[in-house]
């Protein structure tokens, strides 16, 4: 656990209207909401692998919803959008949850010029990246140029861009406080928001296309950015997040964000890209199974991306105690994942079933292969969250780009020659050869002595 500094967040002026010494001034941790203190680096983990697992659970009965209720070429349409706008938000976030994280131990003593900055900055990206996507989509996609050509549809793409990216940097602002159980709610409350909107659009409707499963996202961002200004609000006291623009923290921002948003988008991007290509290279349905199978296997992966985060966040703090932060990572993630990877691959045809024949079918295999991916995974995300601590970002860059290349290209090629069953193998196979690098890249680093400005 590491060191919690004090925030006054009372007016200055009080304790000489007062005549009472600082210490008897309204106060409040810096870290903590309600509690008082952050938590343990596994609980931590655990609660914010847990807020995932939510959000992708209930994720599951949204697309079990919709699948049931939606033709299958709506499905992989809505699905393909949402990938769209899932990859704008991890484009818009620019590094900047990375960078509050890193930022954080210096304005531990008074974080809301920190997170001002930094909330603004993503505002600013989100809406800029989501209008570029939807001129991209209007110029040059085929199936997905219904987002640009819908007036509703620009909208509510808009929205969900905006909402996403500032939920993704709610959830590490969270992570830098100590505070998994924050994404713990805010992926418990977008899952049944999510769920629930769909159902009444499904029963209390007559929609029968893709903008009716594009809904329930922008709602429920909404309501699960709502919950975090809640939360960030409790936790400094009642103070309320404003909107401030200063160059100096712009560029410090950015300075440390923009290395670590390149390896952020290494290692998300060709997930979001698969069902882009597949929706182009195949089909909108055979795009309908490989979302499905992919979003329950990222039920998988969550595990050792989550863990990597609090990896990072605990390295950061405690640049000393690398070692035994990256055994109890690694222990967290494997366990946890290879148990999770056995349950899932031994599920899927029940699973799968559950959305329909075809979706079983043509998708369980692809599932099974895919599960075997989150091993790898564990040791490319402990090597990452090493990188980002120690600033090592450039070696971890390389090693990223080469693997998202290779997935993208390799992926592309096995999905127009084998169909999906060729994309997993190819991803799965480019992950256990990157996966087996960072293996020899911490053992490496490990033997180095840690000082305590986390340089090794």
């Amino acid at each position: 656990m590491h060191h919690e500094p004090i925030v006054t967040v009372g007016r200055p002026a009080a304790a000489h209207r007062t005549g009472r010494p600082v210490s008897a001034t309204r106060r409040v941790e810096a870290s903590p909401v309600g509690q008082g203190r952050s938590l343990s680096m596994v609980l931590n983990s655990v609660t914010v692998i847990g807020g995932k697992l939510a959000t992708m659970g209930l994720g599951f009965i949204f697309w079990v919803i919709a699948a049931r209720t939606f033709s299958q070429d709506e499905v992989g349409l809505a699905s393909g959008a949402v990938s769209a706008m899932m990859l704008c938000t991890q484009i818009a976030i620019l590094g900047v949850g990375s960078a509050l994280i890193t930022h954080y131990p210096q304005h531990a003593s008074d974080p809301r010029r920190l997170f001002e900055n930094a909330f603004s900055l993503t505002t600013t990206a989100s809406f800029a990246v989501g209008g570029a996507t939807l001129v991209i989509a209007g110029l040059f996609l085929n199936n997905l140029s219904v987002i640009a050509h819908s007036v509703w549809f620009v909208v509510f793409f808009l929205a969900a861009t905006v909402t996403g990216t500032l939920g993704i940097l709610l959830d590490q602002t969270s992570i830098a406080l100590g505070r998994g159980d924050q994404v713990l709610t805010r992926g418990l409350a977008f899952g049944l928001v999510s769920v629930g909107v769909l159902s009444a659009v499904a029963w209390g409707s007559s929609i029968d296309h893709a903008i009716g499963m594009f809904v329930p996202w922008v709602v429920a961002g909404a309501v699960a950015v709502a919950i975090g200004g809640w939360q960030l609000r409790r936790a400094l006291n009642g103070y309320i997040l404003r909107p401030r623009v200063a160059g100096p923290m712009w560029r410090d921002l950015t300075r440390v964000a923009l290395p670590n948003w390149a390896l952020t988008m290494t290692e998300r991007t060709p997930g979001l890209v698969f069902p882009v290509i597949v929706t182009e290279v195949l089909s909108k349905r055979d795009n309908a199974v490989w979302y499905t199978a992919w979003m329950m296997a990222w039920v998988l992966f969550v595990v050792p991306i989550s863990v990597g985060l609090t990896l990072f966040a605990d390295a950061t703090n405690n640049p000393t105690k690398l070692r035994r932060a990256v055994r109890v990572g690694l222990g967290t993630a494997l366990g946890i994942g290879v148990a999770g990877g056995a349950l899932i691959a031994l599920l899927a045809p029940f699973l799968l079933q559950i959305l329909g024949k075809r979706y079983a079918i043509d998708g369980v295999p692809v599932l099974r292969i895919l599960c075997i991916s989150v091993v790898p995974l564990a040791f490319t995300q402990a090597y990452f969250a090493i990188c980002r601590s120690q600033r090592r970002l450039r070696e971890a860059l390389i090693i990223g780009a080469i693997s998202a290349v290779a997935s993208i290209v390799v992926g592309g090629i096995a999905a127009a020659t084998w169909g999906l069953n060729g994309i997993a193998i190819a991803w799965t196979i480019t992950q256990t050869i990157i996966g087996l690098v960072c293996v020899q890249r911490i053992i490496s680093i490990a033997r180095v002595p840690m000082t305590a400005g986390g340089d090794a």
